[in-house]
């Protein structure tokens, strides 16, 4: 049995990212990660992705439609055999940042003394 995944950007990472064990991106990096949820195995671990490559994520046939999810909003589905690309757009959105923060502030105010 394959396991589900998470791909996010450095903005989505600290979301269902690293609720689901995965890594943390810093703003500014290039590039996405994807995880495994509940991948039942040692040997599935988080890997982060370079901003040119394109991975093939499959729903194996035989197995129920998969829900596509973007930002938490449906997009669509992945239906039984079928596959789709996943990949890096550095031009789709832009975070904006408060004077005087920055990302490791902001992750030592959410984690405190787990950040360190």
């Amino acid at each position: 049995m394959d396991p589900d995944g998470v791909a996010a950007t450095p903005a989505g990472s600290t979301g269902y990212n690293l609720a689901n064990q995965g890594p943390i991106l810093a703003w500014g990096v290039k590039g996405y990660v994807v995880s495994f949820i509940a991948p039942h195995t040692l040997t599935a671990r988080p890997l982060v992705v370079a901003p040119d490559d394109v991975l093939e994520v499959s729903n194996q046939a035989g197995r129920d439609p998969v829900d596509v999810v973007l930002d938490g909003e449906p997009v669509g589905e992945l239906a039984s055999g079928d596959a789709m690309e996943v990949g890096f757009r550095d031009d789709v959105g832009r975070l904006a940042q408060l004077p005087g923060s920055n990302f490791y502030r902001r992750i030592r105010e959410k984690f405190g003394s787990l950040a360190r």
